[in-house]
């Protein structure tokens, strides 16, 4: 079985067995980006909220969802890694605000990239 097959091979090993590390640096690239964008959504006063939910809470949400995906199959990972991965990017593109979340949601972007390419 190639590295980038998505399939259980004959030992029953999980389809993301061959690229387990990038997969773990996504997922704790989520993680710490859902909480970051939390964290400064609840900070923020009123008059700025509005803009940035709009800008974060995709990203944000995605990226808890991702989390959640692991055990499901592989096709359905991997599109939510692509969501996560343009999201991320987008709002970091888009994102007047900290360094913090701006760094926080390109580490998710970079770590899906990873991911899809070794996938491929």
């Amino acid at each position: 079985m190639g590295r980038g097959s998505v399939r259980r091979d004959d030992m029953g090993d999980a389809w993301f067995t061959g690229y387990a590390d990038e997969l773990a640096r996504v997922l704790n690239a989520a993680r710490d980006c859902a909480e970051t964008c939390e964290s400064f959504l609840s900070s923020i006063d009123g008059s700025e909220l509005n803009d940035k939910v709009h800008v974060l809470a995709a990203p944000a949400a995605v990226s808890r969802v991702l989390i959640e995906l692991i055990d499901h199959p592989p096709q359905l990972v991997l599109a939510a890694v692509r969501l996560c991965r343009d999201l991320t990017s987008a709002a970091a593109d888009a994102l007047d605000g900290p360094a913090n979340v701006v760094s926080s949601l390109r580490a998710v972007a970079d770590s899906a990239s990873d991911l899809l390419d070794a996938a491929r």
